[in-house]
């Protein structure tokens, strides 16, 4: 069983074969998982270890693919979307209230 980490550090294992993926990342050529050969990146912010095919770092946010850090307002996309669930909600409840069952 693969327990939760201690603190909030950036993850260093491989996505794939989740063994520790502590490789030299040179950017002139590829980084691989030393066990199961999966291509590896970096973040430039955290330094934690990205699958090939991840834009943004899991961990912090930071694009990987262009290296600019994600606006903070992206995460209220979260928001914005339960904004007509709270509303349908609020409705309902007192469309209820309002017309009881006879």
């Amino acid at each position: 069983m693969k327990l939760p980490p201690l603190a909030l550090v950036a993850p260093s294992l491989c996505p794939r074969c989740d063994q520790p993926a502590m490789v030299v990342m040179d950017h002139s050529e590829e980084s691989r998982c030393g066990h199961c050969g999966l291509q590896l990146h970096q973040c430039g912010s955290c330094r934690g270890i990205a699958g090939p095919f991840d834009r943004y770092c899991g961990f912090c946010g930071h694009e990987l693919v262009r290296g600019l850090d994600r606006p903070i307002w992206w995460r209220l996309w979260l928001l914005a979307a339960l904004v007509p669930l709270a509303a349908a909600l609020t409705g309902g409840i007192w469309w209820a209230a309002t017309h009881p069952i006879k």
